[in-house]
């Protein structure tokens, strides 16, 4: 009886097999680094297409490049369970976000989103659209927060249901419901901390899970460029798993990365530019106009 969020993976190098036994704690296995990207063209489009009233940001777009990046690298949506290695059979992504509550108390939860692979940057911005609308206000309680509040509902019982999920978990036979709502078994984990004005930070895989990948995204700053001119640069912190594939594999990925984000238009899929900044529904265009202006000037 096999998990079912993936397919163990064989015929691998033995020197690949063995790493996991000797880093059987994925803290450590995690390696830790930032990303740099130039932000100009991905802020000029996702301006463009939040004129024309599609409600984009740039967390989204971060998700959608690495979305497309796990259709064309397959061995990035894995996982190590139990010291073996697996090829998760979707794609998901988790995001933390803030619910209000009342006057300026905010408190937090954890969601995700199912991608499918013909999703481009505005399919996938709507899911997430939708996933923050159904679960911004706090008595909006989904899946996550209502298993959360039966665990902690007696003294005894946190410890001792972590304790069974962790063991089902790593015997393969967690039950398929949890797993479809648990943000910690997902392909990627994001954390946009530029949206609380804070830059990006290294953050921890979970032991819990399946998460071999955790970006923050941090604030957007200015640099001197090649003519003088002042251009908008952004840094992710990255964490990974690296038992999950080669260094190779990794760096290859990056920079394929880096570069889906610095052309933006790789983000839209087979839509053309000017069919996707095409006004979505009936936004009113001048008012969006004179919003990005403002932010513009910021």
């Amino acid at each position: 009886m096999g998990r079912v969020d993936g397919k163990r993976v064989k015929g691998i190098p033995a020197f690949d097999r063995i790493i996991p036994h000797i880093m059987n704690r994925r803290y450590d296995a995690t390696n830790f680094g930032k990303m740099d990207f130039d932000l100009e063209n991905l802020q000029t489009m996702l301006r463009k297409l939040r004129v024309a009233g599609h409600k984009v940001g740039l967390m989204d777009a971060v998700i959608t490049a690495y979305a497309m990046l796990l259709r064309e690298m397959p061995q990035l949506n894995r996982f190590i369970a139990n010291k073996k290695l697996y090829q998760r059979n979707h794609i998901c992504v988790s995001f933390a976000m803030l619910r209000k509550r009342s006057g300026t108390d905010v408190d937090e939860t954890a969601v995700k989103v199912y991608i499918e692979p013909e999703d481009d940057l505005l399919a996938i911005s709507a899911k997430i659209r939708e996933t923050i609308q159904e679960n911004e206000q706090p008595q909006n309680r989904n899946a996550v927060d209502k298993l959360l509040d039966t665990l902690m509902s007696a003294p005894l019982l946190p410890g001792f249901a972590v304790a069974v999920f962790k063991f089902l978990d790593k015997c393969g036979i967690l039950p398929k419901k949890v797993i479809n709502i648990s943000p910690f078994h997902t392909s990627l984990f994001v954390s946009n901390l530029g949206s609380l004005q804070m830059n990006y930070v290294y953050h921890h895989l979970f032991e819990f899970g399946t998460t071999s990948l955790f970006i923050t995204i941090g604030m957007p700053r200015r640099i001197p460029g090649r003519n003088g001119q002042m251009k908008r640069m952004m840094t992710l912190g990255v964490s990974m798993d690296e038992r999950i594939c080669t260094g190779a594999i990794w760096a290859k990925a990056l920079y394929e990365f880096r570069r889906t984000l610095e052309n933006p238009e790789r983000l839209l899929g087979d839509r053309d530019i000017d069919e996707a900044i095409k006004p979505a529904e009936k936004e009113d265009v001048f008012r969006n106009v004179r919003k990005e202006y403002v932010s513009s000037q910021k």
